[in-house]
């Protein structure tokens, strides 16, 4: 998409190399005519922002922007996810929303499941294969990364510790939990709905975009995603004695023809810059909706 916010075609390769860029020795051909050109291709950088509030709502030409920051909580005073499930019901019918993940690194499912249902009316049935492992170690790792938690208040922190306790009375504690999956089911949707995405956008701001595309009229903009969705509940610890930094997941989602993307992310119907992927999609939506 260009500054016009008209679509066009651009030459672009998904790499990963760690070189900001990559130069290309193409050769054009026409009929008789043959022509050498020397080209560089630069990374897309994704979109970095600081943020005291998980949420923002705002308009840019009566198009309703939802800037989704994080899926969980920033701080324990942030309430603004909260707003973000209630405006889903009054997003209903609108023509056009662009919903921003730029830059979002995830946070929780749930917050996914009450915003897909108040905006569509139905419940979200996850299509994606999932289980838990539930032993002495993911536990106590559990525990202690929500006890340290500063981004939660201490009710929301009692609640999360209750429920983590009460896997020790399940019957395959120790053990796997029972593989969960549903059949998606698909639900009408006349809204356009533009997802803004970056490599940063992660996670659960994944499996929000993976879940919405499903539905008609979604399009996806910018780059590739992360590509963080093989496992969840992710907690960090650190080797005793090296003092190592460490993340130790306990939950595995899969797709069901069981294809992994990790590293790889969810690509973008229209590539755009992240930085220039807002002000694009405007125009467009301006010029042809």
């Amino acid at each position: 998409m260009d500054k016009d916010g008209n679509i066009v075609y651009k030459l672009g390769i998904v790499s990963t190399t760690k070189d900001v860029s990559i130069p290309l020795n193409l050769i054009l051909k026409s009929n008789e005519y043959i022509k050498e050109e020397t080209i560089s291709l630069f990374e897309y950088i994704p979109l970095l922002n600081n943020n005291t509030n998980s949420y923002k709502y705002y308009e840019i030409d009566n198009i309703p922007i939802l800037q989704v920051n994080s899926l969980c909580r920033i701080t324990p005073e942030d309430r603004t996810l909260e707003k973000f499930i209630e405006d889903s019901k009054k997003l209903k019918g609108k023509d056009n929303i662009i919903i921003d993940l730029r830059n979002n690194t995830g946070g929780s499912m749930v917050n996914i499941d009450k915003w897909y249902e108040g905006f569509t009316g139905t419940k979200l049935k996850k299509d994606i294969i999932e289980a838990s492992l539930y032993t002495n170690t993911s536990i106590s790792l559990s525990k202690d990364k929500f006890k340290s938690k500063q981004n939660e208040p201490d009710n929301i922190k009692d609640k999360c510790l209750e429920k983590i306790s009460s896997y020790e009375d399940k019957k395959y504690y120790p053990g796997w939990s029972p593989i969960e999956y549903e059949d998606f089911k698909h639900t009408e949707n006349k809204t356009n709905i533009f997802i803004l995405v970056d490599k940063n956008t992660s996670s659960a701001a994944e499996f929000l975009a993976y879940y919405l595309r499903k539905l008609n009229n979604v399009t996806l903009i910018g780059t590739n995603t992360n590509g963080c969705m093989l496992t969840g509940n992710c907690n960090s610890n650190y080797l005793p004695n090296s003092h190592i930094p460490i993340n130790i997941s306990h939950k595995i989602y899969m797709n069901k023809d069981f294809t992994n993307i990790d590293g790889l992310g969810l690509f973008p119907d229209l590539w755009v810059k992240p930085e220039q992927a807002l002000d694009r999609i405007v125009k467009y939506i301006n010029k042809n909706i």
